[in-house]
């Protein structure tokens, strides 16, 4: 197994709860020495700065650009920036190779390795200290069943099949050459694990802050309902949608808001949960790096062919009889408007600020950030979107699919206020309406790390991955190597590390990466 989880000890943080007003002090963990494990566990707050290492080990940099790598960088949302790092680009040219740094799991495992640890010694410490009572230890388990959950979803997308580790590496007898496990016993585990947690967790911890940056009821729904769509469970996502509609916790954030109050400042009242940072704590170095920081263009830029008007634009879409997104706010807020190189530069997580002109037209001003941003997992209008999507597939009748087009003008319009609500006559069939969803999840959720999991979903389910090539070829440089291997099944995985192979015997390699005719 990977040497991340190959450990003896465990190395723990510190975790002081001062008070519940500020989102940092869940984040506020500093690093002591290794402590070895028979003897750590003993109080609460030994127990508590474990569970708090599980988050912050999920905001560290490399998990962070994995799920922006993984769940964007093959997509049509990106192409290169600003000084593109080689691995960066291999993976935007379709050469990915088991020795890319983007093909290694290791940070995913730590985190999971975490959260075992905790599952596995936590409820000893219900024995030590009669301050910690099973009520708080079954809210702790929810949130470490949860991020262990969050973290195979995550690798169970980018590979398919992994190694499936549901207990601690704590001792030196162990067997840590674990074979890969199948996507569908990763995916029962999953669900295992959410089902669970819902049954603890809480609904609310009374501040903001913490509502956004822990588990949340309302957050283990929206891990379920991605779960349940990926796995075509669709009945099942329309419920765990519903479940955190019907809260009435979250509500949609008005669009003249959403860059400053969603992206910038953080835990919105539209966000559902999100992975915290503090300039004096942590910074998000990934998004930094890959979006852009103070006045610099990051390594990844919007591409240039997907303004212009056409079939698989989403904006100024021209494929019904309508227009779609002529004078969508998202295009001019998300993306500048200005080309540099082969794209436009990311301003989604940059600070907007508007200028009233004289003709009381507003116009954006864009800076980069200055300070860090967090990380949004989860927000009402992907839950939207994500319900849209289950409605359409299920094709029941046509109460659905008018549900599904009202769910998407709540973004729709939010966006383009200026313009008539999308009408159910120009998407008179279920294809319609599934291209109609997809765009509009492009288009509100882009640079979120959703886009290439989405389209997945699509190729998924028509085992037809020739269905995502209208979509990436414009990207892509016109090899005819580069279509044939987003041609093949197993190619839109990504491939076992070689470090992966070399320390775990039993793994076996993702059978395309061992094919030389791709591998040239």
């Amino acid at each position: 197994m990977n040497s991340a989880i190959n450990k003896l000890k465990i190395l723990t943080a510190t975790f002081v709860m001062l008070s519940l007003a500020a989102c940092s002090e869940w984040l506020d963990i500093r690093p002591e020495n290794e402590v070895v494990l028979e003897d750590y566990w003993q109080t609460e707050s030994q127990a508590t700065s474990v569970l708090a290492s599980c988050y912050r080990g999920l905001s560290l940099q490399p998990c962070i650009e994995r799920m922006i790598v993984w769940g964007e960088l093959r997509s049509d949302n990106l192409v290169a920036g600003n000084a593109l790092r080689v691995n960066l680009l291999h993976v935007i040219d379709v050469n990915i190779t088991p020795v890319n740094e983007y093909a290694e799991w290791g940070s995913f495992y730590s985190v999971i390795n975490y959260c075992n640890t905790f599952l596995h010694y936590a409820p000893e410490v219900m024995q030590r200290d009669p301050n910690f009572s099973q009520t708080k230890y079954r809210t702790m388990q929810a949130e470490a069943l949860t991020l262990r959950a969050l973290s195979y979803f995550y690798l169970v997308r980018a590979f398919r099949e992994v190694p499936l580790v549901l207990e601690p590496s704590i001792n030196d007898v162990q067997d840590y050459n674990i074979s890969k496990s199948s996507e569908r016993d990763i995916i029962d585990q999953i669900i295992l694990d959410l089902l669970e947690a819902r049954s603890y967790a809480r609904a609310d911890y009374g501040v903001g802050a913490y509502n956004k940056g822990r588990v949340t009821l309302n957050a283990i729904n929206a891990i379920l309902a991605d779960v349940y769509l990926w796995d075509q469970q669709f009945a099942l996502c329309v419920d765990a949608c519903d479940r955190i509609i019907e809260s009435r916790k979250v509500h949609l954030t008005s669009m003249d808001k959403v860059l400053n109050q969603i992206f910038y400042e953080g835990n919105s009242t539209e966000s559902i949960f999100e992975l915290q940072f503090d300039e004096e704590v942590q910074y998000n170095t990934a998004v930094d790096l890959l979006y852009g920081f103070e006045q610099s263009m990051g390594e990844l830029s919007f591409p240039l062919y997907l303004v212009k008007e056409g079939t698989y634009s989403p904006f100024n879409f021209a494929g019904t009889p309508v227009k779609e997104s002529v004078k969508d706010a998202r295009y001019q807020q998300f993306f500048g408007v200005t080309a540099n190189g082969s794209g436009y530069p990311v301003y989604k997580y940059a600070l907007v600020q508007c200028t009233e002109n004289a003709d009381e037209t507003v116009t954006p001003r864009y800076r980069i950030p200055s300070t860090t941003v967090n990380w949004v997992l989860y927000r009402l209008a992907d839950v939207f979107l994500m319900k849209a999507e289950a409605l359409v597939q299920l094709d029941r009748n046509e109460v659905d699919m008018r549900e599904a087009l009202r769910l998407v003008n709540e973004t729709y319009m939010r966006a383009n206020s200026t313009a008539d609500s999308l009408q159910m006559v120009n998407y008179p069939n279920k294809t319609d309406m599934e291209k109609l969803v997809l765009r509009e999840r492009q288009r509100e959720l882009m640079f979120e790390g959703k886009r290439w999991f989405d389209l997945m979903r699509m190729v998924r389910r028509s085992n037809d991955p020739t269905s995502l090539l209208p979509y990436i070829s414009p990207k892509l440089t016109g090899d005819n190597m580069q279509i044939k291997k987003m041609s093949v099944m197993n190619a839109l995985y990504m491939p076992v590390h070689k470090n992966e192979l070399e320390i775990n015997t039993n793994l076996v390699q993702n059978p395309f990466y061992e094919d030389s005719e791709f591998m040239k």
